[in-house]
């Protein structure tokens, strides 16, 4: 069986093991060598500690062999040749290889446990074939590593995609949770709390970027999946969608646990739990910022990506991103973008722009896959609330119109939004007992019970 074969039938697990404990965005810096021998074979090595690759998870599970895409500096000859990626057995599933320790990091707080580790290789003899590549010094070492290493853009995606179905479950939940729960109304009569604005609010944003978030997915994909565009302009589509997803899922996951009460704040009711599963999402496969300030510039030049155009260039989404890029590009002219004043005025608000070119590409997307008018309205009133103060300042609206117009988006959806939500089809993952009588009956009969003794006399 091949390795490819192996691997996809799991009788092997698979690992990238690319950044170190000291160079993680700074990856084309790493350490950790390969020498060739002249037999042929590589001398592994981590020359310290700090060199060590962090944190995939390479510890011996499940009495299944692991092996891993382990990236390295070439070194032939004493001359430095370049970071080139070797395949290397890390273990058979219940031992180590030789010259290969891993450390177990402690799990991270809240998140679902994985064995992260810190591994490190101590003069690992590994045979020719190993070397995914050639021996020749690369003329363009940087852009020959970003090459090496494009199938993080896919990791980027795909990460960012499982973001919505967890944001449906934690909108599914809220919603349930606030129709069952109730107060007492002004005549007496319970009320249930999605009958105030204030609770309606997180629930129906979140549900109005399921929707258009999910309509932008199938756009960013299709550009991903063209093999003849350029990798970098590949990369900087999974970027736009993840600047779209991550930091608005983050905080609508927030505020929805919030929404919850008491309740919001423990794991069994999944909404707390899947918070902390995003933020290790926004680091992973890439820091969100870093990777937008990659998007927007090529590191060597003045060229710009060529990203996605405005297909309503009169929409408020389109103008406002315009007028951001018009802002910072006024910046790079005026100081150069290698400059001081670029770097303090502009690389911080990278994010902020491609959020920008994200949220325009999400609304137009939405259009052209007749996401319903109520939720694409929500999303649109949402966005321009992120960056209110430009709007007015541009003249397009006042804070009073604004909250109208949010407004009359939620009138509009109250009515249709339990269909809207309940139709995500989130229903058969979601375990929280809070979301109905019958679980939460059934989840009080699986707790520990402290009761006084049933002999216990009342002592006067």
């Amino acid at each position: 069986m091949s390795l490819y074969d192996a691997l996809t039938v799991r009788r092997r697990s698979g690992q990238f093991c690319l950044t170190e404990v000291s160079h993680g965005l700074d990856a084309f810096n790493l350490g950790t060598t390969a020498t060739l021998h002249e037999d042929g074979s590589f001398d592994l090595h981590c020359p310290t500690a700090a060199n060590a690759k962090y944190m995939p998870p390479t510890i011996p599970v499940l009495s299944r062999p692991c092996i891993a895409i382990v990236f390295a500096q070439l070194v032939v000859d004493g001359e430095k040749r370049g970071i080139r990626p070797f395949v290397v057995t890390l273990n058979d599933g219940k031992s180590m290889s030789k010259g290969i320790s891993a450390q177990l990091v402690p799990t991270r707080h809240g998140a679902a446990p994985v064995n992260h580790a810190i591994t490190r290789f101590e003069h690992v003899t590994l045979p020719s074939a190993a070397l995914l590549g050639d021996l020749e010094k690369s003329d363009s070492p940087h852009q020959d590593f970003l090459q090496a290493i494009w199938r993080v853009g896919v990791g980027t995606l795909s990460l960012s995609a499982t973001t919505i179905p967890l944001l449906q479950i934690a909108t599914l939940i809220a919603f349930k949770y606030s129709v069952r729960r109730k107060i007492g109304g002004p005549d007496g009569a319970p009320l249930p709390i999605i009958s105030f604005r204030t609770q309606q609010m997180p629930i129906f944003h979140a549900a109005a970027q399921v929707y258009v978030l999910q309509a932008l997915s199938k756009h960013i994909i299709l550009r991903f999946v063209d093999t003849t565009a350029d990798h970098r302009v590949r990369h900087a589509a999974a970027t736009i969608f993840k600047a779209a997803t991550m930091r608005q899922f983050q905080t609508l996951h927030l505020e929805l646990s919030e929404r919850c009460g008491a309740q919001g704040l423990f794991a069994y009711n999944q909404i707390a739990s899947q918070l902390s599963d995003f933020r290790g999402m926004t680091i992973a496969e890439g820091d969100i910022l870093v990777l937008s300030i990659r998007t927007l510039f090529i590191s060597d030049t003045r060229t710009q990506y060529s990203l996605p155009p405005a297909a309503d260039p009169e929409s408020l989404l389109a103008k406002h991103e315009t007028s951001l890029f018009d802002e910072y590009r006024d910046i790079a002219r005026k100081h150069g973008h290698r400059s001081k004043a670029f770097a303090s005025l502009v690389l911080p608000r990278c994010l902020s722009l491609v959020e920008a070119v994200g949220a325009r590409m999400a609304y137009e997307a939405a259009l052209a896959e007749g996401v319903p008018k109520p939720l694409v309205d929500i999303y649109v009133t949402h966005t321009i609330r992120e960056d209110l103060s430009w709007y007015v300042e541009a003249g397009m609206l006042t804070r009073a119109s604004h909250m109208e117009k949010e407004n009359d988006a939620f009138e509009a959806a109250f009515p249709v939004m339990g269909g809207y939500i309940n139709g995500m089809g989130a229903a058969p993952f979601v375990r929280a007992p809070i979301v109905s009588d019958a679980k939460w009956e059934q989840f009080l009969k699986t707790l520990r019970v402290f009761k006084p003794p049933v002999s216990s006399a009342v002592r006067l």
